[in-house]
């Protein structure tokens, strides 16, 4: 069973290898390629005239013949005005061995020909690379493999980096690059064959992220992303700084408005307190107010004083009156009626109290 298994290996090595020469030789013999599809010309490389008669044999058959200007076989636009042999949108059995015949008027050949090979082949596809990482020991490598969706063995590769540079000594299908040394560099494969040349998009290495692509990798002699942390800790710095400001004046705003209501609350309490202290119905209650002693909690204006006279017989006539007050004086209030009826007056400033007193005198 292992022989059988080792004679069916190499008869399948040996086809192969017949193929492969097969092809090569064909390639080698062929004058011309013509890409499927797409439209030839085969030269006819010799002047003739218009009263000659021209044929043209492909694989020693005649698929055209015009004679004294008429198409025996063939048709017109088969031919140029040279003779030579167009060919539209060419296929596979276009291939083969091309001759034309050139005769005068007596049926004498004209000229010397050669047999021409036309080889039909089709168009390279679009290759794609693929990038792939290998590690060895402590290298990165980048390796970048060319595909091709076809058949044909006949084609060949070329590399190029960053579009414009082609690797000379690079011909095969993969292309190896140590990691650090090509971070930002692209690679491309350009595939190419007898009738047509198609290059792949370029791609980068995937080894190592690429950092240039947003910041150059140093600045100022310094690595960027040690300016980019130190700017994060100055921001966040900053924040913090600001949050703290803020904070503290809310808290000394709040401290101030306590304290403000703390001392409007103590100065009502001592207002309270010098009232009922200098209450006269609590303290002497049998005790007359002076006819010119004004009440307790007036603010109006003071009562113009007289002086002291001596007391004076009601009887004996006065030489000059007295004289009268300015205004009479305010009849005292009703006991009682100062802590009750009414709170304590909120304190003022000072340029408020005095305001109103003046507009009291007058």
């Amino acid at each position: 069973m292992v022989m059988k298994m080792a004679a069916v290996s190499t008869i399948s090595l040996l086809l192969l290898c017949c193929s492969a020469i097969s092809s090569t030789d064909a390639a080698e013999k062929c004058d011309y390629f013509a890409a499927t599809g797409a439209n030839f010309t085969v030269p006819m490389g010799f002047a003739i005239d218009k009263s000659d008669r021209l044929r043209w044999k492909h694989n020693d058959k005649v698929i055209l013949d015009r004679k004294d200007g008429k198409f025996v076989e063939g048709k017109k636009e088969l031919i140029s005005e040279d003779g030579s042999l167009k060919l539209t949108n060419v296929i596979k059995s276009n291939a083969g061995s091309y001759i034309p015949e050139v005769l005068n008027k007596d049926g004498q050949k004209k000229g010397t020909f050669k047999v021409k090979m036309l080889c039909v082949m089709d168009p390279v596809p679009k290759p794609v690379v693929t990038p792939t990482c290998r590690k060895k020991t402590s290298v990165s490598e980048a390796q970048f493999t060319c595909k091709v969706h076809t058949t044909q063995t006949n084609h060949t590769f070329a590399w190029l980096r960053n579009n414009n540079k082609e690797f000379e000594k690079e011909k095969g299908d993969t292309l190896t690059r140590q990691a650090d040394q090509v971070k930002t560099d692209s690679f491309s494969c350009r595939v190419s064959n007898s009738v047509s040349v198609m290059t792949s998009k370029p791609v980068v290495q995937n080894c190592i992220v690429n950092k240039a692509s947003f910041f150059p990798d140093t600045l100022l002699g310094l690595d960027t992303w040690i300016f980019v942390g130190g700017g994060g800790g100055v921001v966040l710095l900053l924040i913090v700084v600001v949050i703290v400001c803020c904070v503290h004046t809310k808290r000394r705003k709040r401290m101030q408005l306590k304290e403000e209501g703390e001392l409007r609350l103590a100065w009502t309490n001592d207002q309270h307190k010098h009232h009922q202290h200098n209450d006269p119905q609590d303290q002497h209650p049998h005790h007359h107010h002076h006819p010119h002693q004004q009440p307790a909690g007036h603010t109006g204006p003071r009562q113009q004083r007289s002086r002291q006279q001596h007391p004076r017989n009601p009887d004996q006539p006065s030489a000059h009156p007295q004289p009268s007050p300015r205004r009479p004086a305010q009849a005292p209030r009703p006991p009682g009626n100062i802590d009750e009826d009414q709170p304590p007056p909120l304190p003022q400033p000072r340029k408020i109290i005095k305001k109103a007193a003046k507009a009291q005198r007058v």
